[in-house]
This record gives C-alpha cells, sequence and structure tokens, in this order.
C-alpha cells in the first residue's frame, strides 16, 4: 500500500501502550477499542467502553477487558474475557477459555467454543475427565503406530488443551459449559503409578512453557528440573524443591504461575500428597 493510501491511526489521550518480557503488547484505552488486523496481545482493554474486533481480523489476547461490550466479527482466541457482555456476528469464531461477563449474544452461524466461570470450573472438567483426555485417539494411535513417547505425548496434550480448539470448521454448534458446577475435594493419586491430576496438568503446561523463546538460561533450567521430576514420578524430591526451582524462573507468566499454584495446592496439608 502507498503511503497516501494508508490509514491513519489516532492514538487518544490516555492510551497506555507496552510490551511485556514474553514480547506481547498490552494496549489499555480510556475509550472504545477497534482492531482491524490480525495481531498476539498480552492485554486489549477498554477502561470506559466497548471493545471490537472487525471480521478480517484474527486476535489472539491473553486478557480482554472492557466496560461495555466486547464485539466479535472476526476470530478471537483469550484466555479470559471480562465485559458486561460479549456478542458474536453471525460468522465469528470465538475460543474464550474464562469469560465474566453478564450477557453472552451468540449470532446463528457463529462458533463459541469454552466458556468456563473460572479455573477451578475448567480445572475440575480436566480432572473428571483426565483418562478420556489420556486416551484420546490424537494420542493413543499415534502411540502404536509411530512409537510416540510420553514426552511427545505430553506436547501434543498441551496443544490441544492450552492452544485452542481442533474442531471441524463446518461444526456451528456452541459448545458452553454447565452454570453451576461443584468444585470437588482434591483427586488421589491415580493407579499405576500415574501422577495425580494436577500434577498430570503441571507437566503438561511445563513441557509448553520450556520451549518459549522468552525464558532466560536459569529459567529453562529450573523448568527443566520440574519436568523432570514430574516425569520421574519423584514427588518427594519434588515436595522439597518445588519452591526453590519457581523462584529461580525470572518473571514467570501466567502459565506457570497456574502450574506454582497446582503444585502448592497437591503439597498442602490436606491435599492430595497430605
Amino acid at each position: 500500500m502507498s503511503p497516501d493510501k494508508a490509514p491513519t491511526m489516532i492514538i487518544p489521550s490516555g492510551t497506555d501502550i507496552e510490551v511485556d518480557v514474553h514480547g506481547q503488547l498490552t494496549i489499555r484505552t480510556p475509550g472504545n477499542l477497534v482492531i482491524q488486523d490480525s495481531g498476539n496481545f498480552a492485554t486489549l482493554e477498554s477502561v470506559n467502553g466497548s471493545i471490537r474486533i472487525e471480521s478480517n481480523a484474527e486476535v489472539e489476547a491473553v486478557n480482554v477487558r472492557c466496560a461495555e461490550t466486547c464485539f466479535i466479527e472476526g476470530t478471537l482466541t483469550a484466555w479470559k474475557v471480562t465485559a458486561e457482555s460479549i456478542h458474536l456476528e453471525d460468522t465469528a469464531k470465538a475460543n474464550i477459555v474464562l469469560q465474566e461477563t453478564e450477557r453472552l449474544e451468540v449470532g446463528q452461524g457463529a462458533r463459541l467454543v469454552g466458556n468456563f466461570r473460572d479455573e477451578k470450573e475448567l480445572f475440575y472438567l480436566f480432572s473428571r475427565f483426565a483418562g478420556e483426555l489420556r486416551a484420546l485417539p490424537i494420542f493413543s494411535e499415534r502411540k502404536k503406530v509411530s512409537g510416540i513417547d510420553e514426552e511427545q505425548e505430553a506436547e501434543e496434550l498441551s496443544r490441544s488443551l492450552l492452544a485452542g480448539s481442533a474442531e471441524d470448521e463446518s461444526s456451528q454448534e456452541v459448545v458452553v459449559t454447565p452454570p453451576e458446577v461443584p468444585v470437588p475435594a482434591p483427586a488421589p493419586a491415580a493407579p499405576n503409578g500415574a501422577l495425580p491430576d494436577p500434577l498430570f496438568f503441571s507437566l503438561v503446561i511445563l513441557e509448553r512453557e520450556f520451549t518459549r523463546p522468552s525464558y532466560g538460561p536459569t529459567s529453562q533450567r529450573a523448568i527443566e528440573e520440574l519436568v523432570k521430576l514430574l516425569r520421574g514420578r519423584d514427588l518427594e524430591t519434588l515436595r522439597l524443591t518445588y519452591r526453590t526451582l519457581f523462584g529461580r524462573i525470572v518473571e514467570p507468566g501466567k502459565d506457570v504461575q497456574r502450574v506454582h499454584e497446582l503444585i502448592e495446592s497437591h503439597f498442602k496439608p490436606g491435599g492430595a500428597a497430605g
């Protein structure tokens, strides 16, 4: 596009634009925010207005927050959306893990995947069906045919659970969780030497985080040691050293912080290891 045809970008007074340690952009503006092009973001926030993702945009964000409505015409993949309401146009696609809204409006041809109320509900569902997740054909068949080992299986599972949905693009169903799900007591240790569910999901997440280039050598060594302890089922050493190892991870991301909380809750008195 020639310079004379390029659109003008206006940054309103009071707008904050930052880049975090992981190279993700954060945009916080006092009024309405319109995203016209695809991109990856840490946070998109409209303090007093609405956020609109236009039809040609494919947006990935950790957090999306606005005081009024989050309009989605294109595609949004987000860990958490906080808004008065979420509105999906007919051709919109949204993969939203957690949402805090008063209203949800979904067009006839739109697709919504996820929509959990909070992280406890999310991990409750994963723990309820941990056996089914491990037995998914995508993992069991590849292990039989290609001899995929446990490390590769964990990596595949992390992509499936944390990187978005793999459903058929032609599907138009809306997938939501029940509005009220009780949070159970911590799960007991799995049989046959398998990891308890909180530690299994910790391993899945850490396998993915270890590959991120944003972590330096010291942080990577600490994550690698945590992965080795989980893979080797050395839970006693993990109990004695996990706080020290997490302390060596410089500026941990939200996923690593969640793993710390999972392991902490597993080993605390009254937890699964208590």
